[in-house]
């Protein structure tokens, strides 16, 4: 490991001139360029500037944690839930040019406020805090164009240009850093050896401009793709597990009839899932995303809404027994569970071409004691910057809970319906 470490280091020491970054960024030019174009699929950008698409394309959809951000930094806000979760992607930049592989996400959910529509309850604070993890895998991105057509020499003829161009800006910002270096004077930095502080400066400087070119470059051919639409179809799949961890428990009082004192009871909502998703984007027909998940959660009997949500503290009745106001208060009545619930769900989403507003729509299935069948109907809505880049998601919802009518002599049956709002902020720089 050390020799590995050690040559790494050499290899980037030694590129440290304007000959070996324009060299570096024809090389990446070149491997794009020499993809065999008789498959009609191949490499029209290199892998970085194919990160920094896909970023942008698929961040244009972030309805839940469960979406895909290649984002340093996201929020998601979920107003049928009344939860806020703040995620922070961990994936640390290879310095070859490569597709994103794997990275892993941490954040934070909190359910700061669910009086808006509790989707599986009716008004109770459901409080809760915990972190979640997830591990995802991409796929490698593929692009597909006419075969040998213009579409693929459109993009090797702007990449030329690009080169051409950065190896010019690089010729001449180098010129001008060592005609500054040459006006240094000894006098100017003393108690320093004046070559070795020339030295260190002109280290930094090149390796500073490397990067700078190199993510320009990386950016250029992103956005000449975007604007020029020289592809047909780009597509891509990613493999995410998670879990939920949950600091504090969920907390009711519950009794079995309304004539029996009230009990605490608790809950820890852990989750697990695995999730996976298939992207297409084509310059035809738009933007599809298609996930299909499985889930397992610990789940309870206020959750699943299998309890009425009652007051008991009214005026007495002739019989000398409080008058009880059903689906009012904080005390819930009834048999009190706690179990897990194993969920299988599916979601499809579609933005047409050339537009900002799409259609989604969400089913799942629970199984075991809460086994309600809910779905989601979903507009998304995206807002893009003065790039063209996307800067906020929002999605207006409709909520369909228990819609197999699994559960009898609750409050659900006539309270099956919300409204809801998600919103989706991207932020902090791309992951590439």
């Amino acid at each position: 490991m050390l020799i590995a470490f050690c040559c790494f280091s050499a290899l980037i020491t030694t590129a440290q001139t304007p000959a070996q970054i324009i060299a570096e960024l024809k090389a990446v030019n070149s491997k794009v360029a020499n993809t065999p174009c008789n498959t009609g699929e191949g490499m029209l950008i290199s892998n970085k500037a194919m990160n920094i698409f896909l970023s942008n394309k698929v961040s244009s959809y972030l309805s839940d944690n469960g979406d895909l951000s290649l984002y340093k930094n996201y929020v998601n806000l979920n107003a049928a839930e009344g939860s806020i979760a703040i995620n922070h992607n961990f994936h640390q930049p290879v310095d070859s040019d490569d597709w994103v592989r794997s990275f892993m996400v941490m954040g934070a959910r909190a359910n700061v406020a669910n009086a808006y529509a509790a989707r599986f309850s009716n008004k109770y604070f459901d409080n809760r805090l915990g972190f979640e993890l997830h591990q995802t895998w991409m796929g490698k991105p593929i692009t597909h164009y006419n075969q040998c057509g213009n579409q693929k020499q459109a993009m090797d003829a702007q990449r030329a240009v690009m080169v051409h161009n950065f190896a010019a800006e690089i010729s001449r910002r180098s010129a001008d850093f060592e005609r500054t270096l040459d006006s240094i004077k000894p006098a100017e930095v003393p108690g320093q050896n004046l070559q070795a502080a020339k030295a260190k400066l002109r280290q930094d400087f090149y390796a500073a401009l490397r990067l700078e070119y190199l993510q320009k470059f990386s950016a250029t051919q992103s956005e000449v793709l975007v604007n020029s639409e020289n592809y047909t179809l780009v597509t891509d799949n990613w493999t995410s597990v998670g879990i939920y961890l949950p600091i504090i428990p969920q907390k009711f009082e519950v009794s079995s009839d309304v004539n029996t004192d009230a009990e605490k009871r608790y809950n820890y909502p852990l989750e697990i899932s695995i999730n996976h998703t298939r992207f297409w984007e084509s310059t035809k027909f738009g933007r599809i995303f298609f996930s299909l998940s499985a889930k397992a959660f610990y789940n309870n009997s206020v959750q699943s809404g299998a309890l009425y949500n009652a007051d008991i503290t009214g005026p007495e009745t002739t019989d000398g027994i409080n008058a009880v106001a059903v689906n009012e208060g904080n005390r819930f009545i009834g048999d009190y569970k706690n179990y897990i619930t194993p969920v299988a769900a599916a979601k499809l989403v579609y933005i047409p071409y050339d537009s900002h507003v799409g259609i989604s729509f969400n089913i799942e299935k629970n199984f075991g004691t809460y086994h309600a069948l809910n779905s989601i109907l979903g507009i998304p809505i995206v807002l893009i910057d003065k790039n063209g880049v996307p800067a906020i998601n929002f999605e207006a919802q409709l909520l369909f809970s228990d819609m197999n009518n699994s559960i009898k002599g609750s409050q659900l049956p006539y309270n099956k319906t919300a409204v809801g709002l998600t919103v989706g902020i991207p932020f902090s720089k791309i992951v590439y």
